[in-house]
């Protein structure tokens, strides 16, 4: 099992609904939502390249956004993990 841990920009939070369509259709196998953070269990990853989308909504207004880190991880072998972080474009938020 591999698990996607998706910390929150400053200032966002996850739409629920689009979290519970990616269990729904089965893209993941179960999500949490706590202290910033989404993480998504994930079942089968080996072999092929593995994408899903979700989205967020701004509900507080922050000035200069940093980077937010995402870690994947080995839920068996933590050792095993690959960190990268994300940003978003203002221009691609709408008001």
């Amino acid at each position: 099992m591999v698990l996607v841990d998706v910390k929150m920009l400053s200032g966002f939070t996850p739409v629920m609904s689009s979290i519970e369509e990616l269990e729904n259709n089965g893209q993941v196998m179960k999500s949490e939502f706590k202290n910033d953070h989404v993480v998504f269990h994930l079942e089968n990853v080996s072999g092929t390249a593995k994408s899903f989308t979700f989205s967020v909504e701004q509900i507080n207004h922050v000035a200069n956004t940093q980077p937010a880190p995402v870690m994947v991880y080995d839920y068996y072998e933590k050792d095993e993990y690959a960190l990268a972080s994300y940003n978003i474009n203002s221009v691609s938020v709408s008001q």
